[in-house]
């Protein structure tokens, strides 16, 4: 059937196979950036936490949550026993009384230390024998006495010691910076706060959970769920639509934006003229000699190889009579990436339009040596052909005709351990299961004559990728 499709030209076209790839690899872009988006994370986390059993067991208790039963009630109802207890009641009227202030104020002046230090001489062992003297009338000591007994009988001194061993003042010291004036103040602002107001509202509210974070998640998880590129990713990520993308790494490109060759990539010479001989040769069955830049354009992101009429004296390598200088009729390019990129195995694609088929234009690959040889694509003889030159000698050839010289088409040659599938615009062209090639190959580009022809051609293309499988 295949070749049948070639033969009538069957084959989709190349602007489709393109327009194809480029739609599946944006909706690919698109379904990874997606898989990474905020948007995505959301629904996931929303959706692993509203179907969660935790969520739906806190849901119900929500719902089934009523005032009386709440913690905030009984911290309420704590709250008004301490407001209401006596010891409570009592510690608030003596802090803010002026018996209080009062007695804080003569601790404070320094009355009490003065006193309590006089106290203390006065009733000393020492001090009570030299009362007993005849001279202690007129001492200093007599001063002292007389100053104590005065101050024994202020006013202030025994306010301060009445109210200090008053049982008011002892269940204020008992209440004052303890665990139950603190627990008293947790709850007072407690239910002061709007906090709690809000909450003890929230509570009596038959329709409460509408009013939790809980049923905004619920709610926003709705949402997410009928969005159309959440709907759309979710259906397409475990499609097989992006399998041939997700199996294939590109590993070399390029897309010849530029305006002259990246030289870092491609050499303008046969590998093995420029590693031993650091020159370029033509084989002795070529009419053209290849020159360093001469016969290559690069323009609107397409490389031209043009082979035209030109004499020029080149290098010529015969079997027989190893390298001479030869006068040429014709000059083209090659270029090959035997410096910058090898390869084993993989997909090796480019977009190309060969032109006049009865030049040698060719997208191939070749390995070390000189073989094994891969024409990916190449015009010979009027012919569009694919070839392979095994290591062992075999040859396999397969012409497609010339009409496919005549504008750009996709070739591709997939390389596995044990096959080899020449394809054009994704059309299986060959197979060759023997002899397939077990070692990295590189990428060749080239244009040619073995048969003068009357004026200027070009081989064009467009872009070269490879891929690893």
């Amino acid at each position: 059937m295949a070749s049948l499709k070639l033969l009538f030209g069957w084959i989709p076209s190349t602007s489709k196979i393109e327009d194809t790839e480029k739609a599946l690899i944006t909706e690919y872009e698109k379904l990874n950036a997606f898989g990474q988006s905020e948007t995505l994370t959301k629904y996931s986390d929303l959706k692993e936490l509203v179907t969660s059993s935790d969520f739906l067991r806190k849901q119900k208790e929500v719902e089934s949550l009523n005032y009386k039963d709440s913690e905030i009630c009984s911290r309420e109802k704590e709250f008004n026993s301490l407001a209401k207890s006596k010891e409570m009641a009592l510690y608030f009227k003596i802090s803010d009384s002026s018996e209080l202030k009062e007695f804080r104020k003569v601790e404070e002046s320094g009355k009490i230390s003065a006193f309590e230090e006089l106290e203390g001489t006065v009733s000393s062992f020492d001090f009570k024998q030299k009362m007993k003297s005849k001279e202690f009338k007129e001492s200093d000591d007599a001063k002292k006495y007389d100053e104590y007994q005065s101050l024994k009988g202020s006013p202030d001194i025994k306010g301060y010691y009445k109210f200090k061993k008053s049982k008011a003042y002892t269940n204020f010291l008992n209440i004052d910076g303890s665990a139950k004036l603190s627990r008293f103040n947790e709850l007072k602002e407690m239910v002061e706060s709007a906090d709690f107001r809000k909450e003890k509202e929230y509570l009596t509210d038959k329709k409460r959970f509408e009013k939790t974070e809980m049923f905004k998640q619920l709610e926003e998880y709705n949402a997410l769920a009928k969005d159309s590129d959440i709907i759309w990713y979710l259906k397409t990520k475990d499609s097989n639509k992006f399998d041939e993308l997700k199996n294939r790494k590109l590993v070399f490109s390029d897309e010849f934006d530029g305006i002259s060759l990246d030289t870092n990539v491609w050499l303008t010479n046969y590998y093995w003229g420029e590693k031993l001989l650091h020159d370029r040769y033509s084989v002795e069955s070529d009419l053209q000699a290849y020159t360093e830049n001469g016969n290559f354009e690069m323009k609107n992101s397409i490389l031209k190889i043009i082979t035209k009429p030109q004499k020029v004296e080149g290098k010529v390598w015969s079997a027989q009579n190893g390298f001479s200088t030869k006068e040429f009729d014709f000059t083209s390019g090659i270029i090959n990436s035997a410096k910058s990129f090898r390869q084993k195995y993989g997909t090796f694609k480019a977009k190309v339009k060969l032109g006049d088929p009865s030049v040698k234009n060719a997208f191939w690959m070749l390995s070390e040596k000189i073989t094994p040889h891969i024409d990916v694509c190449r015009t010979d003889a009027g012919k569009v052909s694919c070839n392979f030159f095994s290591v062992t000698g075999e040859k396999i050839k397969s012409a497609i005709g010339a009409k496919y010289a005549s504008d750009f088409f996709i070739y591709s040659l997939e390389w596995g351990p044990d096959k080899l599938v020449w394809k054009i615009n994704d059309t299986v062209i060959k197979m060759a299961t023997s002899n397939v090639p077990q070692e990295p190959m590189y990428v060749v580009f080239s244009g040619g004559l073995d048969k003068p022809v009357g004026g200027m051609t070009t081989m064009e293309i467009d872009w070269i990728r490879v891929y690893e499988q």
